[in-house]
């Protein structure tokens, strides 16, 4: 009898662990929707819209440019997705990046604009816009993606590591680990799986 109640037991547990699981990676996440009364500038200083874009799917990355570890490999990596997306023939036109500053104090238009140099990346390139706002802006964008970030006073700023993938409507549809853990097939095939 008593083992009865114990295997019962251990089955309540386990649907208890399971319905928090998929609580945390599909249903909190359901109905995420990209901001769009959010104000941010572009690396030249320009005025980006939320509001009016054209409809694509759209992969978002927070990073700064002074950041030691996740954010230049996970830029690295987006730059070879970058590349099986354009032989795809979908970079740009279907799909595109959207970087976001989280240290918007210290990364001015200029620093930004060096960090593209530096994974050649263009100001004007139609398809990956590298933005930047004030704290509170950039706060509110990343609200709704429960993406956290905080500078403690040291040179670093401590965040979340991921990125996330947005359909053609402006909703999350998945979200990615940055730095080694960003598979960019994973990635590039999910994408194509959502452009189609």
């Amino acid at each position: 009898m008593k083992k009865r109640y114990y295997a019962m037991f251990a089955g309540i547990i386990a649907i208890g662990i399971t319905l928090g699981i998929l609580y945390i990676e599909v249903w909190r996440d359901a109905g995420v929707q990209l901001p769009k009364d959010v104000l941010l500038e572009t690396a030249s200083a320009e005025s980006y819209d939320f509001e009016n874009m054209e409809p694509k799917v759209r992969l978002i990355e927070f990073y700064y440019t002074q950041c030691p570890d996740v954010c230049p490999l996970t830029t690295q990596r987006m730059m070879h997705l970058r590349e099986m997306l354009k032989q795809e023939g979908v970079y740009g036109d279907e799909m595109e990046f959207i970087s976001i500053s989280i240290d918007p104090e210290k990364d001015t238009p200029e620093r930004i604009q060096k960090y593209m140099d530096t994974y050649a990346i263009s100001p004007d390139e139609n398809g990956w816009t590298f933005l930047r706002g004030s704290l509170e802006d950039t706060k509110a964008f990343a609200e709704p993606f429960r993406f956290r970030f905080e500078d403690r006073g040291t040179d670093y700023i401590v965040h979340d590591s991921f990125t996330y993938l947005i359909d053609q409507d402006n909703y999350l549809i998945e979200k990615f680990s940055m730095g080694e853990g960003f598979d960019k097939e994973k990635v590039f095939k999910r994408i194509m799986r959502t452009v189609d």
